[in-house]
């Protein structure tokens, strides 16, 4: 392995700041999912209620 000048330690860098990683992803597809189960959770409320079809409370 070759050795590097402590100058041109300064100048290396890793990675591509724009790219997006694994975990943003991940993070990105778990958001949606939570608002899908949502919009269904909202959805059927409201289909319910319009249909009088609650449960009671006692």
């Amino acid at each position: 392995m070759k050795e590097i000048e402590k100058e041109k330690l300064d100048t290396i860098s890793g990675g591509d700041a724009s790219s997006i990683s694994g975990p943003i992803i991940n993070a990105i597809v778990n958001v949606i999912h939570v608002l899908k189960e949502a919009g269904y959770a909202l959805g059927s409320g409201i289909r319910r209620i319009s249909e009088n079809n609650l449960c009671p409370l006692e």
